[in-house]
């Protein structure tokens, strides 16, 4: 009996002790670049929907995933993103349009509200990728689609890719990369639309 009881007592501090050797986990976040540049009216009349953007399974996760040369892929086991690439692509490319004014009003996709035109995107990639030279880069590839809501036309289609070199081959590298990839995309998107409105 005293040996059963001596043996529960060292498998529990075992237990304890390997809990207290397991690295915290580190939340990331990606918040909108301001703009500075404001403007003092909209430069279009139409109103914009933006849709949920589109991805595979995998980029609708907080988890922070790598991309290796050989088509090798993974997550970083202790740090993850403190929401989905999806809805940070979509938050940041908000501010853009807002704070440029680009258009008299924008809708989330929850609205109810009907609107001129819908903004769709696919997200085919969201990626902290690694190359045979030993560097890697924050990547993301994406596809936006924007759309008539009254006849479902398409107005215009604009395909990104952006990449963005990453200062570590770390976690918090491919972080770095990522976000700056995510404001770069903001404000290539943002460009685009503002050449449709003045079309």
């Amino acid at each position: 009996m005293r040996y059963i009881l001596l043996s529960v007592t060292l498998a529990l501090s075992f237990i304890g002790c390997s809990s207290t050797l397991t690295p915290a986990i580190s939340e990331y976040t990606i918040f909108p670049s301001s703009f500075t540049d404001k403007s003092d009216k909209p430069l279009s009349e139409h109103t914009l929907t933006i849709a949920s953007t589109k991805s595979i399974p995998s980029l609708a996760s907080k988890n922070i995933f790598y991309l290796r040369e050989s088509g090798e892929s993974g997550i970083y086991l202790y740090s993850r993103w403190s929401d989905t690439p999806n809805v940070f692509i979509e938050r940041s490319l908000n501010t853009q349009l807002q704070e440029k004014k680009v258009f008299i009003s924008i809708l989330p996709s929850t609205s109810t509200a009907h609107s001129d035109w819908i903004l769709e995107a696919n997200l085919d990639a969201f990626y902290h990728r690694f190359s045979a030279d030993g560097n890697s880069q924050g990547f993301i590839d994406i596809t936006y689609r924007l759309i008539d809501a009254s006849t479902k036309r398409l107005i215009s289609s604009k395909h990104f890719t952006i990449i963005v070199k990453a200062p570590s081959n770390d976690a918090k590298g491919g972080v770095y990369a990522l976000t700056q990839a995510t404001q770069n995309l903001s404000e290539q998107c943002s460009q685009w639309l503002i050449t449709q409105v003045k079309q």
